[in-house]
């Protein structure tokens, strides 16, 4: 074997989670308290929601052709944990994370690499985004606004938007979702953490509420939401409140239910319970998401607020008269799925409520409808027109919803799901779901308010924006006539319109060149917003061209490391692994999610073209590596289950290779670059295979290392020199996580190193052999870079210059020149001693 599993100890995840009008169902208030014991009080039998065993998948069936160059949020999010947690645990173990982030965090700062005396350099992009769920403009000074990146932490920009910084580097990186300002002190933020909207059971987990008191310098992890509540009550913070009668008073909605703070988030307390979370999957009432979305009244005293709760499952609607102490129930259809609030700025008495199916009573994700309360909540009213255009496609993809696109149309209500109302005029309605919408006569007819099908390798359009929204936000001088602005945070980043009041189009395909478009405008706001996750990324050899693969944002290409934020989309769809040919910059290759999906570019990324003939097999990875011979750029490798080759540039590829290992699927691909017949492949349950005759018409295949407890092989590297020398690495928790082998695979070694000269218990996604000197070993972590130079006895942080952020893939440009893609901060870029020097 291979492997043994040697650490124990993990984290394992407490698995649990959360018609024509609206009918109030007035129950018996309850209050729910958290006892002397810590556990909280049985919930009362008035919710009525029954949950579904907990393991309950996301279909994703309506993901066809048509429909590619869409993301896929809810695969995404479980290709990120199948990464990473071994077969034991479902949750991602983040308190252990943060206190690896301080052990490497005080080994940089006690000791300087000997290799360089240069540190990592950005190079974006920061024109391109990442999904953004949190976000703030201040009241009194708008050109101040704050950023949340769900895995690049909080952003911060003093000049409206034209350039963003990171509020601090030191902390963790973390999934931000949503963001409160202290009404009455713009220095005080609050940033709730965990993306919990997933009901698949892919979430993205959090470590509770952090706050800063000097508007985003610092942040301090509130110690309430880590200490003394139930575990896991705060992994998933899905929207904080601050009560506009004081605002020590702050309301937080979890996957455990709704908290208080009395005490500016010092404390909390449990005032309505998510019953599934906390009687277990035994229960039949609640739901696995719990508290979806908050809104309190600016105009009541004490504090009204009405909660959102459920997605996958109808779970209910709440409100409370009285500061959360009591609630009542009102009665929601059996297709419930999750909800979101606007409360009407000029008014308070009327109110919306976007709903989403729950799957029950059609396709999941899809629009129910849009309730409205013209008396505070007292009875709600179906808005909209079902039998119009847009009706029914408020939380889908226009375009194919429409027939403008043939393919499939597919609704992602669960997952972006937002509304807004002008604050000048009650009836003017925001809808954002994959696309964005807007109602001029109360939420009962929609016309298409932004263009979200992106213009491949050139400018995009004026009427463009990123598909995906989660958040509105509109400027505090908005008047709905001389200042028009509202801002938009997404999967692609921040936007911002200066005519929000402009024209929508209703046209049956609002789409150039044949119809009428939106006339809004939109600008991109990502200046220097380095969100961008990439899952893959390449540097070209003769010139200074950059590509990467990135989640939610397609591939990306930048044709000069000084300029990052001019970074170009070249492919849709979220990107995978990439490859630009060492002797011809202008041949690059790229994919999109799911196998087989690899396209060609022979002009530099200006056009590319599907490029997978000859390949029958659909069983590869949601991202689905593949590998250019460096020796012979005409020759790749890819594959599902067994391996495919191209000896011809993807002209056309042959099966090289049975499926070796049952259910496991490519996960790794190495080439030896001193002989290109010799090809390593590592599967996602921890089988290492190689072949010596790889160019043969029938490769024969040898396993040579099995994991004794399935793993994950996040990438191979093969000696410049020496084919039988090799390294592999695992992304898997509670596994060791770097094996060389100097005989072919014969016999392995493990060189993770011990203590403050090795590598921590954090997954290790790449690793690079320095092409001049094959003692340098590069190892691309969950926290950052770690250098070796003895060849993996010892390793050391190499983080000078670099967040604390997932290193995805590592890639010598030259035999000086070291270039990181992280998932959640884009790339960046090192300068080595010249090989050979002191």
């Amino acid at each position: 074997m291979l492997i043994s599993k040697y650490r124990s100890g993990l984290l394992a995840l407490l698995f649990v989670a959360g018609c024509s009008s609206l009918v109030t169902e007035e129950v018996a208030p309850r209050s729910v308290e958290l006892p002397l014991a810590g556990e909280l009080s049985t919930p009362d039998a008035g919710r009525t929601a029954t949950a579904p065993p907990p393991n309950v998948a996301i279909d994703t069936t309506a993901h066809t052709e048509g429909s590619a160059e869409y993301d896929s949020p809810h695969e995404a999010m479980q290709f990120f944990l199948d990464q990473r947690l071994p077969p034991d645990s479902r949750e991602y173990p983040l308190e252990y994370a943060q206190r690896m982030v301080a052990e490497i965090q005080k080994r940089q700062a006690d000791r300087s690499p000997a290799k360089s005396s240069t540190s990592w350099t950005e190079i974006g992009p920061g024109n391109v985004g990442g999904r953004t769920r949190g976000l703030l403009v201040d009241p009194v000074d708008p050109d101040i606004m704050y950023a949340g990146g769900v895995s690049g932490g909080v952003w911060k920009s003093v000049d409206a938007g034209a350039s963003w910084t990171a509020t601090d580097d030191t902390m963790l990186n973390l999934a931000v979702t949503t963001l409160a300002m202290d009404p009455n002190d713009r220095t005080v933020l609050y940033a709730g953490t965990g993306e919990g909207f997933d009901g698949g059971s892919a979430f993205m987990r959090g470590l509770g509420i952090f706050k800063s008191v000097d508007a985003g310098l610092s942040w301090t992890q509130l110690a309430g939401t880590v200490a003394g509540a139930p575990t896991g009550a705060f992994h998933y913070v899905n929207k904080i409140v601050i009560s506009p009668n004081d605002s020590q008073r702050i309301y937080a909605g979890t996957r455990f239910g709704v908290w208080r703070s009395d005490n500016g988030g010092q404390d909390w307390s449990v005032v309505l319970a998510n019953p599934f979370f906390v009687q277990g999957p035994q229960s039949s009432l609640g739901s696995l998401v719990g508290c979806t979305d908050l809104v309190i009244r600016e105009d009541r005293n004490p504090d009204m607020i009405f909660a959102a709760f459920g997605s996958l499952q109808a779970d209910g609607l709440y409100r409370s008269f009285d500061n959360g102490a009591s609630w009542q129930r009102y009665g929601v259809p059996s297709n419930q799925g999750r909800m979101t609030f606007a409360l009407a700025p000029s008014n308070n008495d009327v109110m919306y409520i976007l709903m989403a199916d729950n799957g029950q009573g059609g396709q999941l994700g899809q629009l129910v409808n849009i309730f409205r309360t013209v008396n505070g909540g007292a009875s709600f009213t179906a808005q909209v027109n079902l039998s119009s255009l847009m009706g029914p496609w408020l939380l889908s993809n226009v375009r194919l919803a429409t027939g403008c696109t043939p393919g499939t149309p597919y609704s992602q209500g669960w997952y972006d799901n937002v509304i807004a109302v002008d604050p000048f005029d009650s009836d003017v309605v925001w809808v954002g779901g994959i696309d964005i919408l807007r109602s001029d006569d109360g939420g009962q007819n929609f016309g298409l308010a932004g263009y979200s099908l992106p213009v491949i390798g050139g400018p995009q359009p004026p009427d463009y924006i990123h598909s995906d929204k989660h958040a509105f936000v509109f400027h505090p001088q908005y008047n709905g006539t001389t200042n028009q602005t509202l801002f938009v945070g997404g999967d692609g980043g921040v936007y911002r319109t200066d005519n929000a009041r402009a024209a929508t189009s209703q046209e049956n395909c609002p789409f150039p060149p044949d119809e009428p478009t939106p006339a809004i405008v939109w600008q991109e706001l990502n200046n220097s917003y380095g969100v961008t996750q990439f899952y893959h990324g390449d540097s070209a050899q003769d010139v200074d061209t950059f590509l990467g693969g990135t989640q939610d944002n397609g591939t990306n290409l930048v044709s000069s490391q000084s300029t990052p934020d001019n970074w170009q989309h070249v492919l849709g769809g979220d990107g995978g692994y990439v490859a630009i040919d060492p002797t011809d910059s202008l041949t690059m290759y790229a994919e999109r999610q799911f196998f087989p999906t690899i396209h060609k570019s022979t002009d530099g990324g200006a056009s590319f073209q599907l490029a997978v003939t000859g390949i029958t097999d659909t069983d590869g990875l949601f991202i689905t590596p593949f590998a250019m011979d460096q020796s012979d750029p005409e020759v790749l490798w890819t594959g599902g289950r067994r391996p495919w080759r191209t000896q011809n540039g993807a002209a056309l590829w042959e099966s090289a290779g049975p499926d070796l290992n049952g259910p496991a699927t490519i996960s790794a691909i190495g080439i030896a670059p001193s002989d290109s017949n010799v090809v390593y492949m590592g599967y996602d349950n921890g089988y290492i295979v190689r072949t010596t005759n790889g160019l043969s018409a029938s490769p024969t295949w040898t396993i040579i290392g099995a994991s004794s407890t399935p793993a994950w092989v996040s990438s191979i590297a093969v000696d410049p020199l020496d084919p039988d020398v090799a390294y592999v690495t695992f992304s898997t928790f509670d596994f060791p996580h770097i094996f060389r082998t100097a005989n072919g695979g014969l016999s392995w070694s493990n060189i993770d190193g011990i203590a403050a000269t090795g590598i921590p218990d954090i997954p290790v996604h790449w690793l690079a052999i320095r092409p001049c000197d094959s003692t340098e070993l590069y190892a691309g972590t969950e926290f950052g870079v770690f250098f070796s130079s003895d060849t993996g006895a010892s390793w050391q942080p190499f983080n000078a210059g670099l967040p604390n952020t997932i290193v995805e893939t590592l890639d010598f440009k030259d035999d000086d020149t070291l270039v990181a893609f992280t998932h959640g901060r884009g790339a960046f870029i090192r300068q080595l001693t010249l090989c050979g020097g002191s």
